[in-house]
């Protein structure tokens, strides 16, 4: 039985990346987007594009459970005080 989600969610995912080929819609990617975003700049040859969705996605530190870089309000500068 077809997935009656499939063909909305293809063309979300199409909306997305032609916004983020504009430089725009990075506000939009998320985990559950970011692998078929992926896929689809390579299928297009944006190797740049989909490298900065795989850095977008990988965690920043697997050895750290530091949580506090994603806190509203806390910046680089101020986590070196």
């Amino acid at each position: 039985m077809p997935d009656p989600n499939a063909a909305p969610r293809a063309q979300e995912i199409e909306d997305i990346y032609r916004d983020l080929t504009r430089g725009l819609g990075h506000e939009r990617v998320d985990d559950r987007n970011v692998f078929d975003l992926i896929r689809r700049a390579e299928e297009d040859g944006r190797k740049v594009l989909a490298q900065e969705l795989r850095e977008w996605q990988a965690p920043c530190d697997p050895d750290k459970s530091d949580t506090s870089a994603r806190a509203p309000g806390v910046d680089a500068e101020s986590k070196r005080h």
